[in-house]
């Protein structure tokens, strides 16, 4: 047996926990994570306000670099400059869905009261950045793990084009629902960008979840709804313990509570996933930037089955 195939049986055969600890996303990860929730568990403010980049960076690159170890492929050392654009483009991202909140009302802030103004502003930047990054390393983490389904036989299938336009039209009837009857509409905030944008998408040839549904690819949309909801868990379990927070009221489901989120709201964290990839693939061929690519992360899955499988 040569030396290289000994040392592949020593890391495939070593514990999941050693493993991991050898990636240095997943230590740096692991550090601000504990940092994050000491200051939540403090409480000491102002100091532990700031809690929120801690937990998320920390998780963001815990996710990352366990990605990378299954698939040999990371948003931050194989797609580094999208990774980081991220960040700002989440800001923007969040801001929007802040603009259209005023007309449904479904979330409102507790306990910043201290921060106002252009102070207000760069302290929610600052957590907004980081929504973009955690779900596109949650749904790639996601991804890995799915099992992947050839859909050869579908591959040629083409979107009709009256399905587009009757995405779009949706999209711009669900904004103006959302702002005349927010009561009875607040949830077509959760799915207006997504039916706007992606068959726009579609149409100029970028990656787009109606392409991916119209071919039977149902991994793309799986790992984006799962790794939104995945993130859904941790936004709503750190906020429940922390201040400032953020609480809800959106009619009729606001019972039964899971955190501060009424049970029937966790659904709009599905198709919250599907808008964010909606949104990238818009905005990031604006700014002259690929997306980062899901079938790299696929074609890696596939070799190691391969491997396993011979």
């Amino acid at each position: 047996m040569s030396s290289n195939s000994r040392l592949e049986l020593t890391v495939t055969h070593s514990p999941i926990a050693a493993q991991l600890w050898r990636s240095s996303l997943v230590r740096a990860g692991i550090v601000l994570l504990l940092l994050g929730e000491a200051l939540i568990v403090a409480r000491l403010r102002p100091y532990s306000d700031f809690y929120f980049p801690f937990v998320w960076i920390g998780l963001i690159l815990l996710l990352d670099g366990a990605t990378q170890l299954q698939t040999g492929r990371s948003l931050f050392f194989h797609a580094r400059t999208a990774f980081l654009v991220m960040f700002p483009v989440s800001v923007a991202f969040w801001w929007l869905f802040e603009l259209l909140n005023q007309a449904v009302h479904n979330w409102i802030y507790v306990g910043a009261e201290r921060y106002s103004g252009i102070g207000y502003v760069a302290f929610a930047s600052l957590d907004f950045s980081t929504v973009l990054p955690a779900v596109w390393v949650s749904a790639l983490a996601v991804r890995a793990l799915l099992p992947y389904v050839s859909a050869h036989k579908f591959a040629t299938r083409a979107v009709p084009r009256v399905v587009l336009v009757g995405m779009v039209i949706i999209g711009v009837l669900s904004v103006l629902l959302a702002i005349t009857y927010p009561t009875y509409a607040f949830g077509a905030v959760w799915l207006c960008m997504f039916f706007l944008l992606d068959p726009i998408n579609h149409a100029l040839g970028r990656p787009s979840m109606v392409g991916a549904i119209w071919r039977r690819e149902w991994r793309l949309p799986m790992s984006f709804a799962l790794g939104t909801l995945f993130c859904g868990f941790f936004w709503e379990g750190w906020n429940f313990w922390s201040m400032p927070k953020w609480t809800y009221a959106i009619p009729y489901v606001y019972h039964w509570k899971i955190f501060e989120m009424p049970l029937l709201g966790w659904s709009g964290y599905l198709p919250f996933g599907l808008e964010l990839f909606a949104m990238t693939n818009f905005v990031f061929p604006l700014l002259r930037l690929p997306v980062p690519s899901l079938d790299a992360v696929a074609s890696v899955r596939r070799r190691q089955r391969d491997r396993m499988v011979s």
